[in-house]
């Protein structure tokens, strides 16, 4: 899909998705963990990119899975080893309290759609590239796949806000990660966030379909 200044693509090739994970890493240094592509990306063709037409440069993308194939592959156990970096263990947390108690329903494939990430370059924010990339992902992942939800972990007021109060997602559970303990560290009392200083994280849900579809699906 085209407008006037930017084209937005299916991420489905290594060079794009090395592209992508370098602008994710600019755009997030020191706040995200820089793991956020693997095969299951190209393969789910669910994530895309925002290309500037004029420049032919990358200049957003949006990083999106099936849940449930990622819980098949990167299931969270308690007593696996910890994380190199703590903040990969409190999103794996994060995400099996979703599955557990916050969704309150059986996971199957193709039912709802992970959005680990987003970014987009500064020099383009406000332009509606955010926006474009979301209403492109949630079109491909319902119409093409079937999926019924979105899920979201937001890390900060704005990502809530856009979540929230222009997507009609659905604010869950709450981490405050200034009292968040990482358990799976062998002092099972540190507390790796307490300086954290950005408000709380929270899962979030997002419908795809209208209620009237679900009864169908």
């Amino acid at each position: 899909m085209a407008d006037d200044e930017y084209t937005y693509e299916v991420i489905d090739n290594e060079r794009d998705a090395r592209l992508c994970a370098q602008l994710i890493a600019e755009q997030f240094t020191n706040r995200h963990p820089i793991t956020v592509f693997d095969s299951n990306v190209l393969d789910e063709r669910l994530s895309f990119l925002a290309r500037h037409r004029p420049s032919g440069e990358i200049i957003g993308a949006v990083v999106a899975g099936d849940l449930y194939l990622f819980q098949k592959k990167y299931p969270y156990d308690l007593s696996h080893p910890a994380k190199a970096i703590a903040i990969s263990d409190l999103y794996d947390e994060l995400d099996d309290i979703f599955i557990r108690r916050d969704f309150n329903q059986e996971l199957k494939p193709n039912m709802v759609l992970q959005i680990p990430i987003i970014a987009v370059r500064s020099e383009h924010s406000g332009n509606g590239v955010a926006s474009q990339l979301h209403a492109i992902m949630f079109d491909r992942a319902r119409d093409t796949k079937g999926f019924q939800y979105a899920f979201v972990r937001a890390t900060n007021p704005i990502i809530r806000h856009i979540y929230v109060n222009k997507m009609d997602g659905r604010e869950l559970t709450r981490v405050d990660p200034t009292t968040w303990r990482w358990k799976k560290k062998a002092d099972r009392l540190l507390y790796p966030y307490n300086a954290y200083r950005d408000e709380f994280i929270a899962n979030i849900l997002i419908k795809l379909i209208a209620e009237q579809d679900m009864s169908t699906v």
